[in-house]
């Protein structure tokens, strides 16, 4: 019973480990000055570069 418990939470706290990267890895993509990787463009923005 204890060593399901133990797996159960391991299983969880890599998946939360996991999660905290994917999360990070797109805070630092969308914080990125030069990515042209933005869906939605500011229409502002969009009139400058033409």
């Amino acid at each position: 019973m204890f060593k399901t418990i133990r797996r159960i939470v391991g299983l969880f706290t890599v998946l939360v480990v996991i999660l905290g990267a994917i999360k990070s890895v797109f805070a630092w993509m969308a914080n990125s000055e030069n990515d042209n990787h933005e869906v939605f463009v500011d229409e502002e923005e969009n009139d400058r570069q033409f």
